[in-house]
């Protein structure tokens, strides 16, 4: 079985960085418009490295094409997720469990800081079957402001999402997780 539990690096004076960052993180998770994200793929039998305007992203486990779609589309969810050009109703959809959420995310969905907001992937681990470890940086502004943070991904009915538990980590930091991180979400059954 794989741990759930997403690891926020860094120790006390990170943690207190993230406190402050409260703010902030409220508008990682809101946003309006569309998300357009050009990128470019080249795969080799042992790496995928996938490079667009908001990330890059580099695996060591993908073997062949499947792999490394799966890795791109776990890049896809978190930085399309993160960015403050992505809708609410979007965002509902990116994270497990996502209606769950809804009154949070399109609680935050006015914040004008929100539109600065963007994410990298630096490293997603394919580590099971419906499941990715992802390392990640949120930035506001172009500055990182929550860096090389560790989280997962889910398949769910064939989409990778952001996991319920990388989210609830997020909102914890911000201070008042709502009542569904106190639910961890069932794990995703294992797809073919």
């Amino acid at each position: 079985m794989v741990d759930s539990t997403p690891i926020l690096r860094g120790g006390p004076q990170r943690l207190a960085a993230a406190f402050a960052f409260g703010a902030l993180l409220a508008a990682a998770v809101a946003g309006c418009g569309n998300s357009s994200d050009e990128s470019s793929t080249t795969t080799s039998p042992t790496t995928t490295h996938t490079t667009a305007t908001t990330h890059e992203t580099e695996t060591t486990h993908a073997t062949g094409t499947a792999a490394g779609a799966d890795t791109d589309a776990v890049t896809h969810a978190f930085v399309t997720f993160f960015s403050g050009e992505t809708a609410g109703a979007t965002k509902i959809t990116l994270v497990q469990n996502g209606e769950a959420f809804a009154d949070t995310i399109n609680a935050q969905a006015n914040s004008p800081m929100a539109t600065g907001t963007t994410a990298t992937v630096s490293h997603v681990d394919m580590d099971a079957p419906g499941h990715a470890t992802v390392t990640y940086t949120v930035l506001i502004n172009g500055q990182p402001a929550l860096t090389d943070q560790m989280g997962e991904a889910v398949q769910v009915d064939g989409t990778w999402k952001v996991s319920q538990s990388t989210f609830c980590a997020l909102l914890t930091l911000e201070g008042n997780p709502p009542p569904a991180c106190a639910n961890p979400a069932t794990p995703a059954p294992p797809t073919s």
